[in-house]
């Protein structure tokens, strides 16, 4: 696993639990959400550097797309 892998997983991870205690959804439910979002394409985008951020920053980007249906 090359560090970018590290960090998109660990983004991952504690989105997870943020969606599991802000919606109340189980794990399947939050993982399902993260990895179908337009979020997780950026998120995961070498460009972007979005994975370099905080996860508690992108998480704000992933509320809003779930909330609003749109990313940005």
């Amino acid at each position: 696993m090359n560090t970018k892998e590290y960090l998109v997983q660990s983004i991952v991870s504690q989105m997870t639990i943020y969606l599991m205690n802000d919606f109340h959804w189980d794990m399947q439910t939050a993982l399902k959400a993260i990895y179908h979002s337009e979020l997780f394409l950026k998120l995961d985008d070498p460009e972007i550097e979005l994975y370099t951020q905080s996860p508690k920053y992108v998480y704000l980007f992933l509320k809003k797309e779930l909330t609003t249906g749109k990313y940005t």
